[in-house]
């Protein structure tokens, strides 16, 4: 015969489940001893620990109140207005740099260097150690990120000022 199409064994179906043995080897039979049915056992102690969490978050929010500023006033921009901490190390590039170069130009280098790490670092091992120009990389990105975020969040004062996490600023403007 010169048919091209390999053969199927007669019992495999596209949408549906046919009843026999299977195709290599025999069927698994789950032990007694080494298994953990995931229902019931699994997801109830899921279900104790997310529970047991909550009540652990409930006692701490009666027992310590978190401090809590005046309630916000549009007329009123507090000094230094800052960004949340995902976005401080952007808002400290953008004090640096021109709008376009920190807004524009970093990230979209560090979007397209991240798209084209996989093409300049070519290496097909896994481990860590032989993957230098990835981990070297991905370091150098991670270390000024993290930097530019406490910067931003933690150093800047009044009129986006140095000023030290141990001095008091907090309502001068």
């Amino acid at each position: 015969m010169s048919d091209d199409k390999p053969t199927q064994p007669s019992n495999v179906r596209v949408l549906g489940f046919v009843e026999g043995k299977p195709l290599v080897g025999d069927r698994k039979v789950p032990e007694e001893e080494d298994s953990v049915m995931v229902w019931p056992h699994l997801l109830i102690r899921h279900g104790v620990v997310a529970l047991a969490v909550m009540v652990f978050v409930l006692g701490i929010s009666l027992f310590f109140n978190a401090p809590l500023k005046e309630m916000a006033n549009p007329s009123v921009t507090p000094n230094p207005e800052k960004a949340p901490w995902y976005f401080a190390a952007l808002q400290e590039l953008l004090s640096r740099f021109h709008p376009l170069v920190a807004g524009v130009l970093v990230p979209g280098a560090i979007i397209v260097g991240l798209l084209a790490l996989p093409f300049i670092d070519r290496n097909p091992d896994t481990r860590m150690r032989n993957r230098r120009i990835a981990v070297a990389t991905f370091t150098i990105f991670m270390v000024a990120w993290i930097i530019l975020t406490l910067i931003g969040f933690a150093f800047r004062g009044p009129n986006w000022g140095w000023v030290w996490p141990w001095q008091e600023w907090y309502g001068e403007l």
